[in-house]
């Protein structure tokens, strides 16, 4: 396979969330927790959000943000009640207002897009999102390499459906089988980039997914190690990246 265009997902691959929001808001309610602690419950709470997301048909609703929140706030350890409602509403105002995926760019985002663009490949930006979607990239400062920017409330089409890949690579000229995504939520982003045509790549942090049929990494300082042609290796299906 050779590659010219490599594309992802924004919130939780390129765009972090709102930490520090989260735990303040956690903490105003009687849940002292750490950011790292909010973390790895929202790395858990994916996974346990997958089987739902790949049952529905409209994904980016409050429907979908509340039982996300619910299943992190579970995965730490917090009772569902009353505080708890408290910490979804307080959560899905700040969302509503200024989204919670304002956290700047995640970790190795600015180095790899910049890596990716300066070796000749075309990158972008494909992901479910609510209409902000070029706002919080260039807010992070991620916009420079970019080729295209993909936001499915603008085009009116979501992940997994495969038009909304298709759209980005009529924009920048790929072929489906010279690109590959990178994503962090199977149904949505694998399942959805293959309808396409595309190859994937899963990024799972804390090795929290069963073993699948596609390749993962750890995080984006991985993702070269797959993409670029310099080890003399090729990537496989069920590749998983681990740090050395």
């Amino acid at each position: 396979m050779t590659l010219t265009g490599v594309f992802f997902d924004a919130g939780n691959t390129l765009l972090s969330l709102d930490y520090a929001a989260i735990v303040d808001v956690l903490a105003g309610e009687g849940f002292p927790v750490t950011r790292d602690e909010v973390w790895r419950a929202e790395c858990r709470a994916r996974v346990r959000l997958d089987p739902f997301l790949a049952q529905i048909e409209v994904r980016e609703s409050r429907e979908v943000f509340s039982r996300y929140m619910r299943y992190a706030c579970e995965e730490m350890g917090i009772a569902w009640g009353e505080r708890a409602e408290r910490v979804l509403g307080q959560l899905s105002e700040i969302n509503r207002r200024e989204s919670l995926w304002r956290g700047g760019a995640m970790p190795g985002a600015r180095e790899v897009l910049a890596g990716l663009k300066g070796k000749g490949y075309v990158v972008g930006v494909i992901s479910n999102s609510d209409g902000r979607l070029e706002t919080l990239v260039r807010d992070a400062g991620l916009a420079g390499p970019l080729d295209v920017i993909i936001d499915s409330r603008v085009v009116g089409v979501e992940k997994p459906d495969p038009r909304i890949f298709y759209l980005a690579l009529e924009r920048t000229g790929v072929a489906p089988h010279e690109a590959i995504y990178v994503g962090d939520f199977y149904s949505l982003d694998v399942v959805g980039a293959r309808r396409a045509g595309l190859e994937a790549i899963l990024l799972d942090p804390l090795g929290a997914w069963p073993q699948l049929d596609c390749m993962t990494v750890q995080d984006l300082f991985q993702v070269p190690g797959l993409v670029l042609p310099n080890d003399g290796r090729s990537a496989r299906r069920g590749d998983r990246l681990t740090p050395a």
